[in-house]
């Protein structure tokens, strides 16, 4: 049986004598703060796991870290998407290395399942965590976890990923110069135990947008001019047409309006790496609703002006735009299916008449925004887009 959770350096300090402990623990960015202002526009209406920020009051992140575990293991659940836990040789898992919303069913149910590990002859770093097909949490909390990595100063034999299934996972990983033969792909199932598990902490887990990953992947993925288009746009609407949900309900109506005043439809799932982060850097406005292509902001210039429409939003992109000075505005949408106030993508029972008998089938509740055009056209001129 495994035994409750902990933090790793709680752990740590339990069995290291104190003037060892810089060689298993070593934290980073340990005095940064920032000052969150609201963006211009509506207020915004936050998803129900978001603990919005202090906007005026002086935020300090928590400490970003890595530590070293000696005979360490690494596994990824068979029953959902990215739930990745660490154990300690002695069967403590750390719950600061794992989404929170995976810690209820770890203990409750996954504790009794854990296959027995492979042994790895080496020293494994880390990098996998949950939600590595989204485009966001795979730049963010994935891939910002291999700066601290490379900060520790730990040698790596292999780079513990999840498996690289979608192009822009191995896009950005190229990007970075991670060598193939230096990937461990850990697949659903898989449990491995090593000589060495190096384990950064997680970005997310420091207040879902740091600013030292931003400021990261800004400096390793945005090369200076090497992504400038001869001809860029520089206004652009995001699409998310080929999304399952937030998608905008009148979105053609809208496309009218827009194409009018010189902006050009995109959909991100066409297009590269390279090519959405020559969109961003080179792009003066963008539009779009809410989702994860918005990462993309992080190659913005400063004074971008970025308009994202939302029915209800999380805080990662304005934070973004914080950072690095966007001109942004929130613009409230009505909910096309106005159903419910939890998180955009909910389950819910739909009575559907089939020969006069009610049958109750799941269905997907979404929440997709309808845009008030009359009042987006007063915020393009109210900027100066004409």
């Amino acid at each position: 049986m495994v035994d409750l959770s902990i933090h790793t350096k709680d752990w740590l300090e339990k069995i290291t004598p104190i003037a060892d402990i810089h060689d298993f623990y070593k934290e980073f960015y340990t005095d940064e703060t920032v000052t969150y202002t609201l963006p211009k526009g509506d207020s915004p209406e936050w998803v129900d796991w978001v603990k919005p920020p202090k906007f005026g009051e002086r935020h300090k992140f928590d400490k970003a870290y890595v530590s070293k575990i000696e005979n360490g293991s690494v596994w990824m659940c068979d029953k959902g998407e990215g739930m990745v836990y660490t154990l300690a040789p002695d069967n403590t898992y750390f719950h600061d290395m794992v989404f929170h919303l995976y810690w209820n069913y770890f203990e409750k149910i996954a504790v009794n399942s854990i296959p027995s590990a492979s042994a790895y002859e080496g020293t494994l770093g880390v990098l996998a965590w949950a939600g590595h097909a989204n485009y966001w949490h795979w730049l963010h909390d994935t891939l910002g976890r291999y700066h601290l990595l490379q900060l520790s100063g730990f040698k790596i034999d292999k780079y513990v990923l999840p498996p690289l299934t979608l192009p822009f996972q191995r896009e950005t990983i190229k990007l970075l110069g991670i060598p193939e033969e230096k990937i461990l792909q850990l697949t659903p199932g898989m449990h491995v135990k090593a000589e060495q598990l190096i384990l950064p902490s997680v970005p997310f887990n420091a207040g879902t947008c740091v600013k030292w990953t931003i400021e990261f992947l800004r400096s390793a993925l945005l090369k200076k001019d090497s992504y400038r288009s001869a001809n860029p746009e520089k206004r652009i609407y995001i699409s998310r047409e080929d999304a399952s949900w937030r998608k905008v309900a009148n979105e053609g109506k809208l496309l009218e309006l827009l194409t009018r005043k010189g902006f050009k439809k995109i959909v991100l799932s066409t297009l590269t790496v390279e090519e959405q982060i020559a969109l961003f850097s080179s792009a003066d406005v963008i539009i779009s609703p809410n989702g994860a292509g918005l990462a993309n902001l992080m190659f913005c210039q400063p004074r971008t002006k970025i308009i994202q429409l939302f029915t209800a939003t999380s805080d990662e992109f304005i934070k973004i735009g914080q950072y690095l000075d966007l001109d942004y505005r929130f613009l409230k949408c009505r909910n096309a299916n106005p159903v419910s106030t939890e998180h955009e993508v909910i389950k819910n029972l739909v009575v559907e008449c089939k020969k006069g008998k009610p049958v109750f089938t799941r269905q997907e509740v979404i929440q997709n925004p309808v845009v008030d055009l009359k009042k987006i056209a007063e915020i393009l001129k109210e900027e100066g887009i004409d």
